[in-house]
């Protein structure tokens, strides 16, 4: 039977032997759709980056407890965070799951000149986060932010992370490969609407000192800009990684 991944609000570290207590939608999930009964184990995740196996103890009316047996860091997160600041777009939706599925630990949503879908669902979106966090086996679901004003994003982006990267739809020559910076203890990644973006934001970026890269020479749709961007910068990052970097 397949082990299943439960995540818990709990912002102290779990240690082996608690009792930890499931309520809400995930007790639902569990009990009432999956019909776990007392004995069985599962994955418990709190967003710290571990995995920890628990068996069922107790079961209520409105939660069930659960006995941390053993924990486990999770091999699916990257080991530096990676935010991605993104121009809210008509499918936020598909780029929230596969910012998610990449590895993105936070999404920044930003109002940009162009931008056209500036009502999004944060509610719709956090929920799209932690499904695709459970899917791809991940122990930390993204954080997803109300849309601030592009300038606000930007000065962000490069206050927050020790390297931004700013994908541009006209750049030439210089693309994630020949930027990215080995040394750096975070990135963040911004990518614009369906409108793509005005030369004075393309200058505001650079002048606050992000790296203005092309994803080609191809024009891609906001969406698959948005995939495109975090699937190289995520290879670069594990492939650094793994060199012991």
């Amino acid at each position: 039977m397949e082990i299943k991944r439960f995540f818990v609000e709990n912002t102290k570290r779990i240690a082996l032997g608690d009792l930890v207590e499931v309520c809400g939608e995930e007790f639902r999930h569990a009990i009432k759709v999956s019909r776990y009964k007392v004995g069985y184990t599962l994955i418990l995740s709190n967003g710290d980056g571990y995995d920890y196996f628990s068996t069922i103890t107790s079961i209520g009316k409105d939660s069930f407890f659960c006995r941390v047996e053993r924990a486990e860091k999770n091999a699916n997160e990257l080991e530096k965070p990676l935010i991605l600041y993104l121009c809210a777009i008509e499918k936020t939706d598909l780029a929230v799951q596969k910012a998610t599925e990449v590895g993105a630990t936070e999404v920044r949503l930003m109002i940009s000149r162009f931008t056209n879908a500036k009502t999004q669902n944060l509610d719709r979106l956090r929920k799209i986060a932690l499904e695709s966090a459970k899917q791809c086996g991940r122990a930390v679901v993204p954080e997803i932010f109300a849309p601030v004003s592009f300038e606000d994003g930007v000065s962000d982006a490069v206050s927050r992370a020790d390297q931004t990267i700013f994908c541009y739809e006209l750049a030439k020559g210089e693309r994630i490969s020949d930027v990215f910076e080995k040394d750096a203890s975070s990135y963040a990644l911004i990518v614009g609407s369906e409108g793509g973006f005005a030369e004075e934001e393309v200058a505001f970026a650079r002048e606050k000192g992000a790296k203005v890269v092309t994803l080609g020479r191809r024009i891609l749709r906001a969406e698959t800009a948005c995939i495109a961007g975090l699937v190289l910068l995520a290879d670069g990052m594990e492939k650094n990684e793994n060199s012991g970097n």
